[in-house]
């Protein structure tokens, strides 16, 4: 295998980055710094759905698999990126949309749904509550084409505000994984392009999800 170019579709965190307007943003603090120390070692204290992160089935699901529990392989697959970014603020990405956008996703396939939101992120009404979302039937599209992972540019894969979590519980139910906050403007151009996806989370015994690193391979 050739890995021709790899792109990072990580948002970077940072001190009082956004993140979900319901939680504090993230603290970053130098502990020990050069040179009154002998090394530079910083200290965070963040929730574990800040940034590019991922949520697995126990985040929405009593007795659902935990992130510790998820085999090192479901992490590293093929996959697409689907062009949604047409969508208005608040709107719903439906089975049309998907039929014409993604007609091509193949089982076992991991899916990055592409808004244009990534780009805007930022302490701002369009990234912290505006962007698009999977509908219900949305979602249940996904998983019956049989996608592995479902991930999205936008602040969360179901909309801001929602009082029941049916999108999550539709898609983490199914046993399909979650990956949001991404950054996919780099790749969204080569259009239906297949990609090799790594999608690696800290392994966080016990929980619902957690920070990861994703990237995209170009690989021949």
């Amino acid at each position: 295998m050739n890995i021709k170019k790899v792109y990072d579709l990580t948002q970077p965190l940072y001190h009082n980055c956004p993140g979900w307007p319901d939680f504090p943003p993230p603290t970053v603090e130098r502990m020990l710094f050069i040179p009154r120390d002998i090394c530079n070692v910083e200290r965070i204290e963040i929730n574990t759905h800040t940034g590019t992160h991922i949520d697995v089935p126990y985040h929405f699901v009593h007795d659902g698999v935990t992130l510790d529990k998820v085999p090192v392989e479901t992490w590293v697959g093929e996959g697409i990126v689907v062009d949604v970014s047409y969508k208005k603020d608040k709107e719903a990405i439906t089975p049309d949309d998907l039929e014409k956008q993604a007609a091509h996703v193949k089982k076992d396939d991991i899916v990055m749904l592409y808004t244009g939101r990534g780009k805007h992120r930022g302490f701002n009404e369009t990234y912290l509550k505006n962007w698009p979302s999977v509908g219900q039937e949305g979602a249940q599209w996904l998983v019956d084409k049989g996608a592995r992972i479902i991930g999205i540019d936008g602040l969360g894969i179901e909309m801001y505000g929602f009082s029941e979590p049916v999108v999550h519980r539709t898609i983490l139910g199914a046993g399909v994984l979650v990956i949001e906050e991404l950054y996919l403007e780099d790749i969204v151009s080569m259009g239906k392009k297949r990609w090799l996806f790594v999608c690696l989370p800290l392994l966080l015994k016990d929980a619902g999800g957690c920070l990861a690193r994703v990237i995209a391979m170009d690989v021949e």
